[in-house]
């Protein structure tokens, strides 16, 4: 209610100034987790709607059993929704009412979990939407009020006469945040009344460090990158093998941010430099983690999707086609689709196929039955897919893959291309086939 209070007066102002100011929008997130969220909604839409605000109402649906309990799933869901709201919206700036006792709070809340320093450097004052990632679009948070009190918050309330409602959640002391805030700042207060202060300057100069941190991890990242043609984010194991150890976990924490995945617990990652720096040369190791796996495979570190290995006992249902000019065939059964391309220019016509190649029998995906040969070129020799996918480094992990026939003969190999059989020349227009992942 303060922020929305002085906003308003703010836009007031801007405009009796002569300066054009949009309108602003006031967005309210209903949890649905207390029984009074219908009625906070109500007041929400007229407090915003009597300052001249827009207003968004956006319900969400918060799981009770979340692994990072009910708090941290409100929180997810809400930022989520926030980000959302901006999107459609076209709003740039997302302002919120955090303050300096909310900052001071998440410090200690951070430093009794054991976080690292991204935990304990807690709020900026401008920052990304936190969770969000690429879904918000280019939104910033702003936190205006980050050097406010809570108690000269509540003055300016009642200086301007504001109405307000208290969440009752916010006394139970069952939540570690509302522990504190009740038992244990008041007696740290009475002690050092400056704490406020103290934590925000020790949560500034934790921000100061992770820059630094994340410099030196970038600069890691450089050196031990491996350019490949597919565009893939691989490391030099090797290059890496000249890290210490607390390094190379800095180098592997900014790696898992980076890819947008949660940061792992100190145990498992001290687990992973283990294992990355005493495997050997030819070894594979697999370091799963939430949504991906962390593979080394010919001495090269990457992220991959978790693949499902093919089962021997497995039966894939055949898909068939009757090509007629289509660009992409789904087959969901693998996780992938084929992609169709037309050849532009003779020059880029190796490994391609002949349009009436395709239009002239079915085209039917089978999983691999062990035994097939495929070769490079028409006036190659055939040899089996296992010596092909070893000899072009594909991993064990990507080969369970649908092969492409039409009637004896294989037409594509995905992650190898269309078989030299299949790739003579009769005139017509042609076709490039290839492989995308959908995992």
């Amino acid at each position: 209610m303060v922020l929305l209070d002085a906003l308003a007066y703010w836009v007031h102002k801007r405009r009796e100034a002569g300066h054009a100011v949009a309108q602003p929008l006031a967005i309210h997130i209903h949890h649905g987790l207390s029984p009074h969220a219908d009625d906070w909604l109500v007041v929400c839409e007229r407090e915003a709607r009597l300052r001249g605000f827009a207003f968004d109402a956006i319900r969400v649906s918060v799981p009770s059993d979340a692994r990072q309990g009910i708090e941290g799933a409100a929180r997810a869901a809400r930022y989520a929704a926030l980000a959302s709201s901006c999107r459609t919206h076209d709003v740039d700036w997302l302002l919120s009412a955090h303050h300096a006792n909310d900052q001071a709070e998440t410090v200690l809340l951070q430093m009794l979990r054991g976080a690292g320093l991204p935990g304990v450097a807690a709020m900026a004052v401008e920052g990304e939407v936190p969770g969000a990632g690429a879904q918000a679009g280019g939104v910033r948070l702003l936190r205006p009020l980050l050097d406010v009190s809570r108690e000269t918050m509540r003055a300016y309330a009642q200086a301007r006469s504001l109405t307000w409602v208290e969440d009752p959640s916010n006394d139970d002391r069952h939540y570690l945040r509302n522990a504190l805030r009740h038992d244990v700042m008041p007696a740290i207060a009475a002690h050092v009344p400056a704490y406020r202060e103290t934590l925000a300057r020790f949560a500034r100069h934790a921000a100061q460090a992770q820059t630094l941190l994340d410099q030196l991890a970038q600069l890691d990242f450089d050196a031990a990158r491996v350019v490949r043609a597919d565009a893939a984010e691989c490391l030099q194991r090797r290059r890496l093998q000249a890290l210490d150890a607390a390094r190379l976990a800095n180098l592997l924490r900014y790696w898992v941010v980076r890819r947008g995945l949660s940061t792992p617990p100190e145990a498992r990652l001290d687990e992973w430099v283990r294992q990355i720096r005493d495997a050997q040369p030819e070894a594979s190791v697999e370091l799963p983690h939430g949504t991906a796996v962390l593979r080394l495979y010919r001495d090269e570190l990457q992220w991959t999707a978790v693949y499902d290995v093919a089962d021997p006992d497995d039966v894939v249902d055949e898909a068939v086609l009757r090509w007629s000019g289509e660009r992409e065939w789904a087959l969901p059964q693998w996780k992938g689709t084929i992609v169709f391309t037309p050849v532009e220019d003779e020059a880029s016509a190796d490994g391609s196929v002949d349009e009436s190649v395709l239009r002239a029998t079915p085209l039917v995906a089978k999983a691999r039955a062990g035994g097939e040969r495929w070769r490079e070129r028409a006036d190659g020799h055939s040899r089996s897919l296992k010596h092909w996918y070893q000899s072009r480094g594909v991993a064990a992990w990507l080969r369970n893959v649908p092969i492409v026939w039409q009637g004896t003969q294989i037409v594509f190999v995905p992650r190898l291309g269309v078989d030299g059989g299949t790739q003579r020349t009769q005139g017509g227009a042609r076709w490039h086939l290839t492989w995308r992942d959908e995992a």
